[in-house]
């Protein structure tokens, strides 16, 4: 007869046996409802960075891809790219559109809905970034303290104009901050309403298991200098796509909004009225340790495509019984979603004393406000 250490080393050893064979199995992937090869998908912003990697990911596999851009050249490029890549020729819609532009956004519509009678997965990936400190935008520049003092980091001392007269912007440096400030809500912001209020409807009657992805930033969830005006739009939007997904709670669509950090590509480099102009940290000889944390292309999106392959339904928070068996206790797959995860928890201690000492600091330290080598 075996003795009680015996027994208790036992029954500790079928423990995880148990639980497997206990745990609820995960929902089935969005994937076997629609297969890759026949999903229906509309990029909104697929000429240049993420949109175009995207088009390149779906020609892959062999999707129906609409790509939408307003360099109509650039989306000829993108068509043909995704045509090597194995795609077909008549699967490739190419429109040349503005989102911002309410007649544009309807042909989109109207041109997806004629060829496959709707869509299944919508990607609003449009935007413009700023890269301007705000009042050296306007053309006014801070005494600040020593940049290279440790204390400067965390100093809340009073900063003043560098101009003698201490009156701030010229007219001249407001209407540059005007012009950039609205150059900037029409995309990032105005846009990615219209483009939700425009496929929505179409995208929740047609599809099997529609989905909605929206680009948006980790400026938009953490304060970020260097990033005033576009880390306020891109917040706008954000907060736009989270309003609209719990109003239309039951509608059947999959809502998703991805806030990546930095990633290795073009996009800062562009500005309010150029492909090229921009601030580029990564090109500066300001790196610190957040290099770690640059995004390659392929990394953001294989993010998204994992997290839309995902069940729309929602799962048991803890996947054994009795808890598994309690609707009240599932929850839906993540709506928004960080990278790298660690500006997830910065989100959520930039109110705390831990976002004042650390995460505030750091963001300085990252674009080069202080800590200059």
């Amino acid at each position: 007869m075996p003795s009680t250490s015996t027994s208790t080393l036992l029954a500790l050893l079928a423990i995880p046996l148990i639980l497997r064979l206990l745990k609820a199995k995960p929902l089935p992937l969005r994937e076997t409802v629609i297969l890759p090869s026949e999903e229906r998908v509309v990029l909104l912003g697929a000429s240049s960075g993420v949109g175009r990697d995207l088009a390149h990911a779906y020609a892959k596999r062999g999707a129906k891809v609409c790509i939408v851009a307003r360099r109509a050249d650039s989306l000829q490029e993108v068509k043909q790219e995704c045509i090597n890549l194995g795609a077909k020729e008549e699967r490739i819609i190419v429109v040349p559109a503005d989102i911002t532009n309410t007649d544009d956004l309807i042909q989109v519509r109207e041109t997806v809905k004629k060829a496959w009678s709707g869509l299944d997965t919508v990607h609003i990936l449009a935007g413009l970034p700023s890269t301007s400190v705000l009042l050296e935008l306007a053309g006014v520049k801070l005494n600040k303290q020593d940049q290279n003092s440790k204390s400067a980091s965390i100093s809340r001392a009073p900063l003043t104009y560098s101009n003698s007269s201490d009156i701030g912007p010229s007219k001249e440096g407001l209407d540059k901050v005007a012009f950039e400030a609205r150059a900037l809500s029409e995309v990032n912001y105005v846009g990615t309403i219209l483009s939700l209020t425009c496929f929505l409807p179409l995208l929740a009657s047609s599809s099997k298991s529609p989905a909605l992805h929206h680009l948006s930033s980790v400026a938009a969830t953490v304060p970020a200098p260097h990033r005033v005006i576009y880390a306020a739009t891109k917040s706008a939007g954000l907060m736009a796509i989270e309003s609209c997904r719990v109003e239309c709670e039951g509608c059947g669509v999959r809502f998703l909004s991805f806030c990546p950090g930095t990633i290795d590509n073009e996009f800062r480099l562009k500005t309010s009225t150029s492909q090229t102009g921009g601030r580029d940290e990564t090109k500066l000889p300001i790196k610190h340790k957040w290099e770690k944390l640059l995004l390659s292309p392929q990394n953001v999106i294989d993010i998204i495509l994992y997290n839309l392959s995902l069940s729309p339904k929602p799962q048991p928070l803890i996947p054994y019984p009795p808890f598994s068996w309690i609707k009240s206790m599932s929850i839906p797959p993540k709506h928004l979603v960080h990278a790298p995860w660690q500006y997830r928890l910065a989100m959520m201690v930039r109110d705390t004393p831990l976002g004042w000492l650390y995460v505030e600091p750091g963001a300085r330290r990252k674009y080069g406000l202080i800590g200059r080598p």
